[in-house]
């Protein structure tokens, strides 16, 4: 199976090499990672260049186009001039009265921004699901220029406004409806101000911050959210920086949202937010800065020198969160693993590797690999346990629902355990669980191989990629990774152990359930 990358941001490890070299004198700053921006000089002056698609999102692609690279010139301390635009217009989409839509936004944009259109290109593009528009956006350097990368030990790290602000206005403007039918207003507090306001535009503000003395580092927050940005800055510059998660300001209509779909809100993307790195000893003018432009900021942590440890003490998110509500689509069925995951067992499987002497990955293969008599002992010893285990196992809440709601969208389901047929069928039938297929370890199949799932894949009729596994543990995310499977949810994960291997992750069932209330039509 092709080892295909995950939609989003093409890890820096993999472009660096590609684009790494010599470059000309003129060039101040080329590719590098976290960076925003080129820097090149042209007739003896300093001009930051960027480029970036919009792609999240189609409703306003030639504004946000406008605003994001705006934005990324206006980091390094350059004033948006001059701006290339490619629309990539949708075979669904290809009207006169839409490519006119998108470049009437993208000139309307460029005046509000300062800047002019000066070329660009547009066709109709089979393929896409909905229109893109990729800008180019170029900026005279007004004074000193900044980079991500600028921060020094001892800085200050702050943020304007709040994380997750862009993605939370998509989700609103998406599953509004059915995010308010949910929980009613109340739950989301702020949501109105949210899509009416006039806040992704950083480029004011950052002009500002870069004429305060004691700055000495800006960055945009964009995919990836504030996680991925404060990353990005602290790799840049070669440092860690110690930050306060509770510190970072969530409003709490993106709080609600995030909970509803299990989504970390550092890791939505953030458009409409600026990272700072200051001095101490400029920290006021920055704050009155922005008291003065209205703009809410708060102080999140510190740089400090770079340790063995992780660069920044919050997550960093390669994949933006938002990616998580597209999940189910193109999704067929479902297939489970049982216990842990929709029956509470008691088993204690540390112990029980310890009891059977077992050492190797599969307990399963290290008991067959014994001889006899040691094998029929061992194997009788871990059957004795199950049918305890099974004997004393209740439902976890939740379960009986999950998969009715499943059922209710005509999504296929299937349960792929390494427990025994008997154990199997006595709980589905004292819990009343059904499925449409069940491969158990009589099977001769079993978990941490993918066989097994690859196999109630066959059974389904469905193809390995159209699948989502569900299970808690790191066997289940091994033997889904192995299938192919679309995907892996893992449930139970109260404590985050398995956080960067799943897809998508909740803390028990009734959070999965009200995730796909939302997200499926």
């Amino acid at each position: 199976m092709v080892d295909r990358l995950p939609p989003g941001k093409v890890p820096w490890d993999i472009v660096a090499e590609l684009v790494s070299g010599e470059l000309p004198s003129e060039v101040r700053l080329g590719p590098a990672a976290g960076e925003d921006a080129a820097l090149v000089e042209i007739g003896g002056e300093l001009w930051a260049v960027a480029s970036d698609p919009v792609s999240f999102t189609a409703a306003d692609a030639g504004r946000l186009a406008v605003i994001v690279n705006a934005n990324d010139v206006a980091v390094r301390g350059a004033r948006p001039r001059f701006f290339l635009a490619v629309g990539l217009i949708a075979p669904h989409e290809a009207t006169e009265e839409r490519v006119r839509e998108l470049l009437t936004q993208v000139r309307d944009t460029c005046r509000l921004v300062g800047a002019v259109l000066i070329g660009g290109h547009t066709e109709i593009t089979p393929g896409l699901p909905h229109s893109m528009v990729v800008g180019t956006m170029l900026g005279r350097v007004e004074g000193e220029p900044l980079t991500t990368g600028g921060l020094r030990e001892g800085d200050l790290v702050g943020m304007t406004r709040s994380a997750g602000l862009e993605g939370t206005a998509i989700l609103l403007a998406e599953l509004g409806d059915r995010l308010r039918s949910l929980h009613g207003d109340e739950a989301l507090e702020g949501a109105d101000e949210i899509l009416a306001g006039d806040w992704l535009l950083v480029a004011p503000e950052a002009l500002r911050a870069a004429a305060c003395r004691g700055v000495t580092a800006l960055h945009d927050v964009t995919e990836g959210g504030v996680g991925e940005a404060l990353y990005e800055m602290a790799r840049a510059s070669g440092l860690a920086i110690d930050v306060q998660r509770s510190a970072i300001p969530v409003l709490p209509a993106t709080a609600a949202i995030c909970d509803d779909l299990g989504l970390d809100p550092l890791g939505l993307i953030g458009s409409g937010s600026l990272l700072v790195g200051c001095d101490p000893k400029g920290v006021g003018e920055v704050e009155t800065v922005f008291a003065e432009s209205g703009v809410p900021f708060a102080w999140i942590g510190r740089a400090v020198a770079a340790g063995d440890d992780s660069t920044v003490t919050v997550p960093r998110f390669p994949r933006d969160e938002l990616i998580k509500k597209t999940f189910m689509s193109g999704i067929d069925a479902v297939i489970f693993d049982m216990d842990g995951t929709l029956v509470d067992s008691s088993y204690d499987w540390p112990a029980i590797r310890r009891r059977l002497g077992v050492t190797g990955a599969s307990i399963i293969d290290d008991l067959n690999g014994l001889p006899e008599p040691d094998r029929s002992r061992r194997w009788a010893e871990l059957e004795e346990i199950e049918a305890t285990a099974t004997a004393e196992a209740t439902i976890h809440e939740g379960a009986n629902e999950l998969l009715e709601v499943l059922a209710d969208h005509n999504l296929a389901t299937a349960l792929v355990t390494n427990n025994s047929e008997t154990n199997a069928q006595n709980l589905l039938d004292r819990f009343g669980l059904f499925f449409n297929v069940i491969v158990t370890r009589d099977s001769g199949l079993w978990k941490p191989s993918g066989a097994p799932v690859k196999e109630a894949t066959r059974r389904l009729g469905t193809a390995p990629d159209r699948c989502l596994g569900v299970g808690d543990s790191r066997y289940d995310i091994l033997a889904a990774r192995e299938a192919g499977l679309g995907g892996i949810c893992v449930l139970h994960d109260g404590t985050g152990r398995h956080d960067g291997e799943a897809d998508l992750s909740f803390k028990d069932i009734p959070g999965f359930i009200r995730y796909l209330k939302i997200v499926l039509k």
